[in-house]
């Protein structure tokens, strides 16, 4: 489970990379980058339930 959990949390932030290239810069917007800040909140609550889990087995 330690492993599968890691795995995750590492997917998690290589996606998060990848919906950052997605954000239109010039116009930040919502209705523009819409889905790629949808993505990049889920990416980032994936991380933190990631590691906090991760933090919690090895106790």
């Amino acid at each position: 489970m330690y492993k599968a959990r890691l795995g995750i949390t590492i997917i998690s932030a290589i996606l998060l990379v990848a919906w950052l290239f997605k954000v239109d810069y010039n116009d930040l917007s919502y209705k523009n980058n819409s889905t790629a800040y949808l993505g990049i909140l889920i990416m980032v609550l994936l991380i933190i339930f990631g590691i906090k889990q991760l933090r919690k087995n090895k106790k």
